[in-house]
């Protein structure tokens, strides 16, 4: 088998292409026989997509997924010697990583990530929240925290970072943006989770700056 014809270059095949497809002509008027066509040029049957998808929602999902992913690779961070309030910072530093990583991705295709699909995937494939639970649990015990209910405030913290500030789901402008970072500063201190710093303020504000340029 050529490397090209391998299952993991055949699938990588079809989500940029359906991607492609997806944020040209929006996701409902795409047709999984469109994308079968489309891919013919590639040399894929018919056979060996459905073989990798069934439908064009699959597609979809395994897309969403594909991004989330790399938002979620936490071992190290779960493995450090750092306190939990800094293990909490590491996580919010590494999610604007990744989306300064794929600005380019995110601009052209602003639909299909700042859909209502892409919103609820993000919820239903959440493994964000224990894992910033648990870190808070370690800050209140190692003394970097205070914070009285460590569930709901992983929860707040998690919908903040991750949609709240997301501008493919609020766009804004600089100073609105700036404001949104400083109320969530007041906000978390004000609960005792005071990881929102002069350091994540500027790479926020630095990352949505590249993101909408």
């Amino acid at each position: 088998m050529s490397q090209s014809k391998t299952p993991k270059k055949t699938t990588q095949k079809i989500l940029d292409i359906s991607l492609n497809l997806f944020s040209t002509y929006g996701f409902e008027s795409v047709k999984m026989q469109d994308i079968v066509n489309k891919l013919a040029h590639f040399g894929l049957s018919k056979g060996a997509i459905y073989h990798h998808f069934k439908n064009k929602e699959d597609i979809l999902e395994a897309i969403l997924t594909r991004y989330e992913e790399g938002a979620s690779a936490l071992w190290d961070i779960q493995h450090s010697q750092n306190n939990g309030r800094n293990k909490i910072q590491a996580i919010i530093l590494q999610h604007l990583e990744h989306i300064a990583k794929h600005k380019a991705l995110i601009r052209n295709c602003s639909a299909i990530f700042s859909s209502p699909r892409a919103i609820t995937h993000r919820l239903q494939h959440n493994n964000i929240c224990p894992i910033l639970e648990s870190f808070i649990e370690e800050g209140n015990a190692d003394g970097s925290l205070n914070v009285a209910y460590p569930k709901p405030a992983s929860e707040m913290l998690f919908w903040a970072i991750y949609v709240w500030l997301d501008n493919m789901f609020y766009p804004l402008s600089t100073m609105q943006y700036t404001h949104k970072m400083r109320h969530l500063r007041i906000m978390c201190e004000g609960v005792g989770l005071s990881v929102i710093d002069e350091e994540i303020s500027v790479k926020a504000l630095q990352v949505w700056k590249e993101l909408v340029s």
